[in-house]
């Protein structure tokens, strides 16, 4: 995170109060001859208004966490002390406010801001005073677009936050959620430093471009120096640095570059390909010997290629594949810290995910300090979910947040791809995304950039703008009969549409489609008791409330379709959760037996719950993890040995099986001496069949190995199992399962 030289924090208690009728800002000539208004409950920001009587709130913190369910407007008033040196420049800093803001201090108004998680600030030298200052902001919160009365398309970017089938319907974030802050410096002020690595394929030869944008607030030309320094953050090597002199600064605003040679280089990496490594960058603004301004923050160094109309991506000169979860921390993000960010990410980690694709939202910065740290990759959506207006109003009000996304994330190394829409509309796709997309191109030329997830028509986006495919395969949980779900009212055939009467569909999907699948799976289960017992009323549980459970999220109708009919709030949590396991497990091995041919990454949908519910979490909100987690570290094992899945219907009682078996290498070192073993069991673990096979694997590759063949007994038996170990040097490196059931012919 950016650390300034001097910056005072405003965080704590501020007087608050709501303002359903909106008449904080407005004048007292227009309320003189209202009945019931008065004069004195106007104009909330003026310092001699009486809020003696107003509540008070914590800052930072979403006003729903602090009890307030409500929509509209509200205004928070503060008063601090300051002691700034004559000739400061003080700026007013926010780190995140939703949805809109408009400040002033000691009565004297700032400007306005529009957006959930972008940070801004404004010039406060001219009316901050020495002593007691007065800070007043207005923020607006609108109830925007209603998934309950069906599909409107939505006027704010607030994307998961509001109105998703996961989260609470009931709420819509709004407040000051992020910390509050003066930054002070003299004369000067730098407002922003956007680095660029630039980095060979083999890493030996790096540097770093620093555009750095000077504020000069006053009437005069300045006399300034810079120098760029870049230092190991969490490894020992040496600092290297540049300088140049600013002859003639010019009062406003104004960029300047610098460019720093990296001596030794050392690359960033995800956990699973190398050392994460980081670098401090630290910028001073300098004037006759004196420190004027210094900003510091981490980069890394790496190298991304991406093959032109295709998913075929590479890091520091090495093709990647891509396994993770879509992530949405929590409906009121203000609740989430840096710890609670380090444990997801470090359960991700253990689960053998090398990617996060942060789901149509942007988290706090912390969390993407955690995925640097943590050598975790990041697909970056723009927070547009689902439909959103077309309007030219909404593209020039959206254009302008996806720059601030691409330039306030813009340094962490970790993030590697920003999307632009998920599931937008054709007519989405083809005004608000493209301008989207060329806005984020224009901020940023290093990243992959996708204009939208899972457009439907992609045949269309495809010819016309060679669009790489990012579909989402939802075979196994949505009917082809309730594609209404998620494309509203269109009907599509079995074979074509994201859903599918079962997983075996994915056998029949078209190889554009498994390019990269951004989203899969989907299936709904219930958390463990202790867990649902925390939201849900004993007389909720059982017998069972569908309705109670369909009020977190559950699309109970269509999990009943996939599961036996519970006699039990048990058997319906182990039902719910065995059959999920599964689902994950059988789409991920499917992606992963056509590793590049042509899959190259798979991101499950999804990792956790953002507020107390049921829904296709594999880690449920109280971070307890389901089955669903474990069957996931399985398949996802970077190492991992596996088998041609039999058939979920059951096999044929005396049919000879041939199933291949396949070992797949997502590490980057060839492994020359591996041993696969399989068996058969019946249901009393009584070994029915089994071999060995040595076999070796190429960096980064995949390979049939041999077959595990069996021929299944006549008549109804079973269920069978057969399970396989990976060996590399006599140790165990992966395990499978697989249940065979069987069927009379």
């Amino acid at each position: 995170m950016k650390r300034h030289r001097r910056q005072i924090s405003l965080n704590g208690r501020w007087k608050f109060r709501t303002d359903p009728d909106g008449m904080g800002d407005v004048s007292p000539d227009a309320v003189r001859n209202t009945i019931g208004a008065t004069q004195q409950e106007c104009q909330f920001f003026a310092p001699e208004f009486d809020d003696r009587h107003w509540g008070e709130i914590v800052v930072p913190a979403c006003w729903q966490a602090q009890g307030h369910l409500y929509n509209g407007v509200a205004w928070y008033r503060t008063r601090f002390d300051h002691h700034a040196a004559g000739g400061a420049v003080v700026r007013l800093d926010f780190r995140g406010v939703d949805y809109f803001a408009d400040a002033w201090i000691n009565g004297y108004y700032l400007g306005s801001h529009e957006g959930f998680f972008s940070n801004f600030s404004f010039d406060a030298s001219r009316w901050i005073r020495a002593g007691e200052n007065l800070l007043v902001v207005r923020v607006e919160s609108p109830k925007d677009a209603n998934v309950k009365v069906g599909p409107v398309a939505k006027n704010v970017v607030k994307g998961a936050l509001q109105d998703w089938d996961c989260n609470n319907l009931d709420v819509n974030p709004g407040g000051i959620f992020a910390d509050v802050r003066l930054l002070e410096s003299r004369e000067i002020a730098i407002d922003r430093v956007k680095a660029t690595p630039y980095v060979d394929a083999e890493g030996t030869r790096a540097r770093v471009h620093c555009k750095v944008t000077l504020l000069n607030p006053t009437p005069e030309i300045k006399q300034v120096a810079l120098r760029a320094r870049v230092a190991p953050d969490n490894f020992t090597g040496p600092e290297s640095g540049a300088a140049a002199e600013i002859g003639r600064l010019v009062p406003g605003v104004s960029e300047h570059e610098l460019w720093v040679d990296v001596a030794e280089p050392r690359q960033w990496w995800p956990w699973d390909m190398g050392a994460p490594h980081l670098y401090q960058l630290r910028v001073t603004a300098s004037a006759d010997g004196g420190t004027l301004d210094e900003v510091s923050d981490r980069v890394g160094l790496r190298h991304l290629r991406q093959v032109a109309g295709t998913w075929e991506c590479y890091l520091n000169g090495k093709r990647i594949f891509c396994r993770g979860p879509n992530y949405v921390s929590e409906q009121l993000q203000s609740n989430m810290t840096r710890a609670k960010y380090e444990a997801d990410v470090r359960l991700m980690r253990e689960a053998n995910m090398n990617m996060v694709r942060v789901y149509c939202v942007v988290e706090k910065e912390e969390f993407y300090d955690v995925c640097d740290e943590l050598g975790m990759l990041v697909l970056q959506d723009f927070p547009a979910q689902g439909p959103l207006s077309n309007s030219s109003d909404m593209v020039r009000r959206a254009v302008p947040q996806a720059r601030d996304m691409v330039n306030q994330l813009y340094h962490h190394p970790s993030i590697v791809t920003w999307a632009l829409g998920e599931q937008p509309s054709l007519e989405n796709f083809e005004k608000l995304c493209q301008a989207l997309v060329t806005a984020a191109a224009e901020e940023d030329s290093t990243r992959f950039l996708q204009q939208g997830a899972c457009v439907w028509e992609w045949e269309i986006a495809k010819a016309k703008y060679d669009w790489p495919i990012d579909y989402h395969l939802l075979c196994g949980w949505f009917p082809p009969d309730m594609n209404y779900l998620i494309k509203p009212f269109r009907t599509l055939p079995d074979s074509e549409g994201p859903a599918g009467r079962s997983v075996a569909d994915l056998a029949i999907k078209q190889r554009q489609l498994l390019e990269f699948v951004g989203e899969f799976g989907s299936p709904e289960s219930l958390p463990n008791l202790e867990s649902l017992r925390k939201f849900l009323r004993d007389e909720e549980l059982w017998p069972l409330d569908w309705k109670a459970l369909e009020r977190r999220c559950l699309h109970g109708e269509i999990l009943r379709r996939w599961i036996p009919e519970p006699q039990s709030l048990q058997q319906l949590i182990d039902a719910s959760q065995d059959y999920q396991a599964f689902l994950f497990k059988y789409h991920v091995e499917f992606y992963r037996r056509r590793k590049f041919d042509p899959c190259n990454g798979c991101l499950f949908f999804h990792f956790k719950d953002c507020w107390p519910a049921i829904t296709a979490s594999v880690v449920d909100y109280y971070g307890v993890r389901k089955k669903a987690y474990y069957a996931l570290k399985q398949a996802f094992n970077p190492l991992h040995v596996m088998m041609e899945w039999p058939d979920p219907e059951g096999e044929a009682a005396g049919a000879a099986l041939r199933k291949p078996l396949h070992v797949v290498n997502d590490f980057h070192r060839p492994y020359d001496a591996l041993a696969v073993h399989w068996q058969v069991t019946d249901a009393a673990g009584k070994v029915l069949a089994g071999d060995r096979i040595a076999c070796s694997i190429a960096a980064n590759g995949i390979a049939e190995v041999g077959a595990a063949a069996w021929q299944l007994p006549e008549g109804a038996g079973g269920p069978y199992t057969i399970r396989l170990r990976l060996d590399a040097a006599g140790q165990q490196v992966s395990g499978n399962d697989y249940l065979i059931k069987v069927r009379s012919t």
